[in-house]
């Protein structure tokens, strides 16, 4: 009688668990907040600029939240989207730029024409970011990968063409949001670390 009991209870148990789940918000908003490391130090002016259609372009509609990747069941299936306020190239852009600037460098913006006549330039002309969740019964996992290609400008001569991609994973039981901002800002920051180092050197 007693396992018949137990086993009733946990049967409750469980159901109330896939209750739950189904009825717990499928999308996740994020206010994605990049902190910068900077552990290369450098100094002087950098030109950062973005190529036609590359970091930062827009294709000129407003909105109130973008994609940055799915929210996935364990089998596959699709319940919702990681979502946020800013574009995810332009998230990856103002990474690069805030990392710059603790590092030590005096950072404009402007056109990727400027960047390439420019002392020392930078063009991004590539990036992209994912963030991605599956969840389950016992535990939420985030995924996250950034890409991003520098071009590395001295007075209209290219240095060098530098690509950067990094996947990094995480897991929690609970609190979802906190969990994708640790993931995100980590691989950010392996990122920018990356590229600031490599950038440092050619322009030391």
């Amino acid at each position: 009688m007693m396992v018949l009991k137990k086993a009733s209870t946990l049967v409750c148990l469980v159901v109330m668990a896939w209750t739950l789940a189904a009825c717990a918000p499928a999308d996740l908003v994020l206010v994605p907040n990049y902190r910068a490391v900077g552990e290369h130090k450098g100094a002087g002016q950098l030109v950062l600029g973005v190529a036609t259609g590359g970091p930062g372009a827009t294709d000129g509609v407003e909105r109130e939240q973008f994609v940055y990747g799915e929210v996935r069941t364990t089998d596959g299936k699709i319940k919702g989207n990681v979502l946020g306020p800013v574009a995810p190239a332009v998230l990856v852009r103002d990474a690069l730029q805030q990392e710059l600037i603790t590092s030590g460098y005096s950072v404009q913006f402007d056109t990727a024409a400027a960047a390439r006549q420019a002392e020392r330039g930078v063009v991004l002309t590539m990036s992209s970011l994912s963030l991605d969740e599956v969840a389950s019964l016992v535990k939420i996992e985030a995924e996250c990968r950034v890409q991003l290609v520098l071009e590395l400008w001295q007075q209209g001569k290219l240095l060098s063409r530098l690509t950067y991609s990094k996947t990094l994973s995480d897991f929690a039981v609970r609190d979802r949001e906190q969990l994708h901002q640790k993931v995100l800002q980590k691989t950010l920051a392996t990122v920018m670390q990356s590229a600031t180092a490599d950038l440092t050197a050619y322009f030391k």
